[in-house]
Order: structure tokens, then sequence, then C-alpha cells
């Protein structure tokens, strides 16, 4: 009898052990760093978004728009295609502060082993790599169609983690343990400097805050075409985060 119950208090046991030494295992292998985007159903962040639209032409011609607004990217679903998991992220749009929501834009978000697929606007980006890891760099757009002209200035991007863990400040909220994703910043003939050949300028990039996701984006980009200096064509838009869940 004494045998009996010995043996099975040992079973149960080497079970127990068995038990918290997978979790354990099972725990270490989770890749915290993939909080800089946190995937739950109904998380949120909330954005004021500063646009400047350039419309260039001679000189009587050119003129600059600004434009305010807020967006909401929410996390509202998930859907498996292909047996992966993806997330649908709703963007909703208001003129002001206290307006109505209106819905925008649907974003599909796919995790996968060792980054994050974003695609927006018929256009696919790798917006992170797993583990995030200071001064790594990858391809983001090698998936976005760059043969069309539209998105040809896309091509070749070389995305950078910088400023791993640190705080950030994006004009309206302070944010603890941040990195930043320098996707891309290129002054071909630049204006300023040279006005008479064609150029361009492109300027990209985005912060993302522990637990909170996307913090702060800017992104730039314009060409002008000689012989007019204020004949810039394109937009810049800055989008800083002001309330998240």
């Amino acid at each position: 009898m004494i045998r009996k119950i010995l043996t099975g208090f040992l079973l149960v046991l080497s079970c127990v052990f068995a038990f918290y030494s997978c979790k354990k295992v099972s725990n270490s292998t989770v890749d915290a760093t993939r909080n800089y985007f946190p995937l739950q159903f109904g998380k949120y962040v909330t954005y004021a978004v500063d646009s400047t639209y350039y419309y260039g032409g001679a000189y009587d011609t050119a003129r600059t728009v600004e434009t305010r607004c807020q967006l909401k990217y929410a996390v509202t679903d998930t859907y498996t295609y292909k047996k992966k998991l993806n997330y649908i992220m709703d963007v909703y749009y208001r003129p002001y502060e206290g307006a109505d929501w209106v819905p925008q834009r649907v974003i599909l978000v796919q995790p996968t082993h060792d980054g994050l697929l974003y695609s927006q606007d018929g256009t696919q980006y790798i917006k992170l790599m797993f583990p995030v890891k200071e001064g790594f760099s990858w391809k983001g757009n090698v998936f976005a169609q760059v043969q069309d002209t539209l998105f040809s200035y896309l091509k070749n991007w070389d995305y950078t983690y910088q400023n791993y863990d640190h705080v950030y400040f994006n004009g309206f909220v302070s944010f603890d343990n941040t990195v930043t994703v320098m996707q891309n910043d290129e002054n071909v003939n630049y204006q300023e400097v040279d006005s008479l050949p064609h150029g361009y300028k492109t300027y990209a990039k985005e912060v993302y805050a522990y637990n909170v996701g996307m913090i702060y984006k800017e992104w730039t980009h314009y060409t002008w075409s000689a012989p007019y200096p204020q004949s810039r064509n394109g937009y810049s838009v800055i989008m800083r985060a002001i309330d998240h869940n």
C-alpha cells in the first residue's frame, strides 16, 4: 500500500514538474519585442494628423494646401487565409476632436515567424522585423508594386532600427521604451541647393512604443522640375499619437 501511494505521489510530482518545465520553456521562447505592435481585439490608437500638399507649376499657379484631422486605427476582427492568421485594422476619420468618426479604409496585418506584413491601399510593407534589435536593417518595401509609377519611389528602401528602448516625445505625449524605424532619407538635386535640375525629396520614419504601437509617423515625398524652383509636387504627412488603450 505504501509503495502504491509513493508511486502515485511521484507520478503526480513528475506531471507537475513537467507542466511547469514546459510552461517555462514556452514563455522563454515568446519574443517580447512583438509588443511594439500589439495585436489584440479592440486595441486602438488615435492620431492628430497634419498634412501638406504641394501643387507645383509656374510662378502664378503653384500652391500649397495644409489640412488637419484625426485618425483612429482599431483592431476590429481576425480571419484565417491559407492557414495564416490575419488581423483587420479599421481606420476612422474625423475632421476635428468631437466630430463623429467615419470609416475611411481597412488595413490587413499578418504576423509572420519573424516579421509583420502590413497591407494598405494595395501595397504591402514589412513594417517590423523580430526580434527588435538596434541597427538591424531590412528591405521593408520588397513586396511593393514598384513597377507602378505611383509607387516607384518605394524601391530599395532600407528600414533600420534606431534608438531602441529610448524615451520619445512626439509633440503631444512622451512615451517610454520606444524604437525608431528609419525607412528612407533621400535628397536628389535638392531644390534649396540647386533649383535648376529635376529632383525629388523622400523622408520616411515611424516610431513605435512598447504595448502601444505606432506613436509617430513622418512621410514626405515630392518632386520638382526645371526651370521652376516652386514646381514642387507631392505631400508631407505627420501623425502623432494622442490617445490609446
